[in-house]
């Protein structure tokens, strides 16, 4: 049984390396067309950047990170300590 992270990692790669493409065709737009220049980035760039992040925001959600221990003063000084001896070996 595969995982939903990593069929969502399948797609998210997928469609980023697509649009990743298509953003970098040679040629398009044709340099010096503002009208192209437009239309050339609402259908690559914000398609890219709403992946890319979308992405980011659902793998987060599926596999999050472990958490950090709380390094504050408060729970530091919560911790059970051993006695230090003064003795020797």
């Amino acid at each position: 049984m595969q995982k939903s992270y990593k069929t969502t990692e399948k797609w998210w790669l997928g469609l980023t390396i697509l649009f990743y493409v298509l953003y970098n065709l040679p040629g398009v737009p044709v340099y010096g067309d503002a009208n192209a220049a437009l239309w050339h980035g609402a259908l690559t760039v914000l398609p890219l950047w709403v992946v890319v992040y979308g992405g980011l925001f659902i793998l987060n959600k599926q596999r999050r990170l472990k958490k950090k221990p709380d390094l504050s003063p408060q729970a530091i000084n919560r911790i059970p300590r051993e006695p230090v001896s003064k003795g020797g070996i």
